[in-house]
């Protein structure tokens, strides 16, 4: 109805899972990155999890479309089906015969086409939707069907999409046996303040002729009060706000539009816990969006402060997220590694005397120098120079390499050698503090793409780089003319805390992050799982300390700094 009046090619807020509109937040993107890391890896099992309206079966519709050829792939929606119904359902998706009428008949047809496809070379893929309607007994099938597979591989590999039930269910007693098989796992969450505006946006561009809609930033505060950042209400608010503007002949969307048209779902049921003033908390929450728009105006999207995030914020990076990792058992009195890992105190020229041979050179002018680099090949050295800082092989698998997205590949790269990476924007001071392995992303005037150096060491009024050609060393002054403020700093998450404690830990990380503190000399702290105010006044004391935002929430740039505060752990450090 509104659409000739503001110019869109189709509506932008529709209720349905296009994949041309995914708009990719942290979560989302750090989901998709575990999606294709996943594939690539052969993993068997893939939980992905979130609440009703995050995008989970648009991004599933996405990640279909960009699936490479050699991987074929089977999509079940809402499998409210017993066993052989859903085996029957399986086999109709890959094309083959699903007229028998038992379970072993019918897996022994699937198992005969996924040799056929693994003799070709080629994966299958199965992605089950709204798997928290699937019954114990059908889990349990699923479970049977990841037994196919050769001495090398599976055959199948099984992604389970679904609400935050499904995770319950694959948690219990009942399902031990599938639970423990979740290689990887991911939790789609709400979308930030700062994330909303930008989804809004984003699929205003993508809909329209040419821009001109416009949301108010106060009309932003009610849109994200009312959603609480869940894409499917952004929708619902957006679509009806356009109604009620093209009603009133306005092109701009302002907050009283926007609150008229949350009083006509009201009927709905969408007001149950919504109020459209809270005292001081809502004068509070107008002044972080204004930050927010700020933030969206004059910064380019998916960075990170150089402070801790704040709670809200926390929710979209991966590793923040207790369900974003790939499951790994990991007592928190042990090191991960017993193999020798750079050694704090030494420089990488210390621990490999090869690089000794090549020596150093100063670079006064860093511009010429940068323009002879070619983007991917310094981006791909730099990171086997980081993985070399931590002592891993940089002999990962040539499709990683090969990745187009630079974002995309830091991860997966770290990623395979049980590394993480957290991206920053900040200042050089900061990049010390942090003390890690870390790369710079360096722009050159009138060049699109980007060069990256690694830090191997950092010193009063000069830093050392790994290059391609050996060890340069740059004065701080220089770097800052081409650095555009963000780093990847590659760590290490030896003691496995999970996710942002207390927010959405389980219980054994606070007990490894107590162990932890008592360790590195808060001896009054008691072990239990009870994230007490002694706990949260040492963590604050550290994040203090290091310059992070004092709010007593690990996670990633708190876990760094902690892990920093044990001089016993071998981490390889670039500052004394």
């Amino acid at each position: 109805m509104y659409n000739k009046f503001f110019g869109f090619r189709e509506g932008p807020f529709q209720l349905v899972p296009n994949p041309a509109y995914l708009f990719l937040s942290r979560s989302h993107e750090e989901t998709m990155a575990n999606l294709n890391y996943a594939i690539y890896q052969g993993e068997g099992f893939v939980e992905i999890t979130g609440e009703v309206g995050t995008g989970k079966t648009t991004l599933c519709r996405a990640f279909l479309e960009k699936i490479e050829k050699k991987t074929e792939a089977a999509y079940i929606f809402n499998p409210k089906l017993d066993s052989i119904q859903l085996l029957k359902a399986i086999n109709d998706e890959f094309g083959i015969s699903s007229d028998k009428n038992t379970i072993k008949e019918l897996i022994d047809t699937l198992n005969a086409f996924l040799m056929k496809k693994k003799a070709s070379g080629k994966n299958v893929v199965l992605i089950i939707d709204e798997a928290q309607n699937l019954s114990y007994e059908v889990l349990e099938q699923l479970r049977l069907l990841s037994n196919l597979e050769t001495n090398q591989s599976k055959l199948l590999q099984i992604i389970m999409v679904g609400q935050p039930e499904l995770k319950d269910m694959l948690d219990s007693h009942e399902l031990r046996q599938l639970g423990q098989r979740i290689n990887v796992s991911s939790h789609l969450f709400p979308l930030t303040a700062k994330e909303t505006i930008e989804y809004v946006q984003h699929r205003i561009h993508i809909a329209s002729r040419k821009p001109g809609t416009k949301f108010t930033r106060f009309a932003f505060y009610y849109i994200y009060k009312f959603s609480r950042g869940i894409p499917r209400l952004i929708n619902i608010v957006c679509d009806r706000s356009l109604l009620t503007a093209y009603s009133l002949d306005q092109h701009k969307i302002s907050a009283g539009i926007v609150r008229s048209s949350i009083k006509e779902l009201a009927g709905r049921g969408f007001l149950k816990n919504y109020s459209f003033w809270d005292g001081k908390n809502s004068l509070l929450a107008i002044f972080l969006l204004c930050v927010a728009l700020l933030v969206v105006t004059f910064y380019r999207p998916g960075t990170d402060n150089i402070s801790e995030p704040a709670a809200t914020q926390e929710k979209g990076i991966a590793e923040k997220k207790a369900g974003n990792v790939v499951k790994k058992k990991i007592l928190p009195s042990q090191n991960v590694e017993k193999k020798q890992i750079a050694i704090p105190g030494k420089s990488f020229l210390d621990q490999h005397p090869e690089s000794k041979q090549l020596g150093s050179k100063q670079i006064d002018n860093l511009g010429p120098y940068l323009k002879a680099m070619e983007s991917r090949s310094s981006r791909n050295m730099a990171m086997k120079t980081a993985l070399s800082l931590w002592n891993t092989s940089n002999d990962s698998k040539s499709h990683i390499w090969d990745t187009k997205d630079d974002w995309t590949f830091f991860k997966l790269a770290a990623k395979e050698k049980s590394l993480l990476i957290h991206r920053i924007k900040g200042n050089l001071e900061g990049v010390k503090k942090l003390n890690l392995p870390a790369i710079l992303e360096l722009s050159l005037p009138d060049v699109s793409l980007p060069r990256y150096l690694t830090i191997e060491k950092m010193n009063t009024g000069q830093i050392t780089f790994k290059a391609k050609d050996g060890l340069i060393v740059v004065k701080p002054d220089e770097i800052k003319k081409y650095w555009v403020g963000r780093a990847y700093i590659i760590w290490k998450n030896i003691f496995s805390f999970q996710g942002t404690i207390p927010l959405n830990s389980p219980e054994k990380s606070i007990i490894a992050l107590k162990m932890h503190l008592h360790d590195i000399g808060y001896n009054e702290i008691k072990i239990d799982p009870d994230y007490d105010s002694r706990t949260k006044a040492a963590v604050k004391k550290i994040q203090t300390k290091y310059g992070l935002k004092a709010d007593g929430l690990v996670g990633p740039l708190t876990k760094i700094v902690l892990y920093n505060e044990k001089k016993s752990l071998k981490i390889p450090h670039i500052a004394n």
